[in-house]
C-alpha cells in the first residue's frame, strides 16, 4: 500500500474508534438507545469500505491498540473530551438520583483509563481534572448547589479510590496546571 493509502486508513481507524467510544460513553451513561444515530453512522462508513479498505482499517485499528503510546495525543484529547463532555452533562442535571449516576460513570472512566493505559493514563486523568477545575473558575460553573457538591464528591472520590502515589502525581499534577493557567490569566490582566 502506498503511503496515501496507509495514511487514509489510519485517519478512517481514529474516526471510527473516536466515534465509537463516544458511543460506548453515552450508551453506558443513557442506556444503549441513546446513540441509535451514532450507530447507524457508524454503520454507513464501515459499509462503505471495501474489502480492501476494511482490511486496512483493521490493520490500522490494530497498530493503534497494539501500544499504548501509539496517537497517544489522539487517545489523550479524545478521552478528556468524552470526560469533560459528560462532567458538563453532570453539572446542568437538576435531579440528584441522575446527577449521582452520572458522577459515577464519570468517576469509573477515569479510574478505567488508568486501567487500560497504565503508563500515561494519569496524564490523562491530570489533564480532565484539571480542565474541568480551569472551567469552574473560568466560567463561574459548579460553584453552588448540587453541581458544586457532585464535582466536589467526584474529586473526593477519585482522590479515595487511588494509591497514594498516584494520587500525589494526578492531583499534583492537576493542581499545577490550574496555578500555571491562573498566573497566565493574571499576566494578560496586568
Amino acid at each position: 500500500m502506498a503511503a496515501g493509502d496507509e495514511a487514509r486508513a489510519l485517519r478512517q481507524a481514529l474516526l471510527l474508534s473516536g466515534l465509537d467510544q463516544w458511543g460506548q460513553a453515552w450508551s453506558r451513561a443513557y442506556g444503549a438507545g441513546a446513540m441509535t444515530g451514532l450507530s447507524e453512522l457508524l454503520g454507513v462508513l464501515r459499509d462503505a469500505l471495501d474489502p480492501a479498505a476494511e482490511a486496512a482499517v483493521q490493520a490500522a485499528f490494530t497498530r493503534l491498540n497494539s501500544a499504548e503510546a501509539n496517537a497517544f495525543a489522539f487517545k489523550a484529547e479524545l478521552h478528556k473530551s468524552i470526560f469533560v463532555t459528560l462532567w458538563h452533562t453532570l453539572i446542568a442535571e437538576e435531579d440528584r438520583d441522575g446527577a449521582t449516576a452520572l458522577a459515577n460513570q464519570l468517576g469509573s472512566m477515569l479510574l478505567g483509563t488508568l486501567q487500560s493505559m497504565p503508563e500515561n493514563g494519569w496524564v490523562i486523568v491530570a489533564s480532565t481534572l484539571a480542565d474541568i477545575q480551569i472551567r469552574c473558575l473560568a466560567h463561574d460553573l459548579a460553584k453552588e448547589g448540587l453541581a458544586q457538591e457532585m464535582t466536589q464528591e467526584l474529586f473526593a472520590a477519585i482522590a479515595q479510590a487511588l494509591p497514594a502515589e498516584e494520587r500525589k502525581r494526578i492531583m499534583g499534577g492537576a493542581g499545577q496546571a490550574v496555578v500555571a493557567w491562573q498566573q497566565a490569566q493574571r499576566a494578560t490582566t496586568h
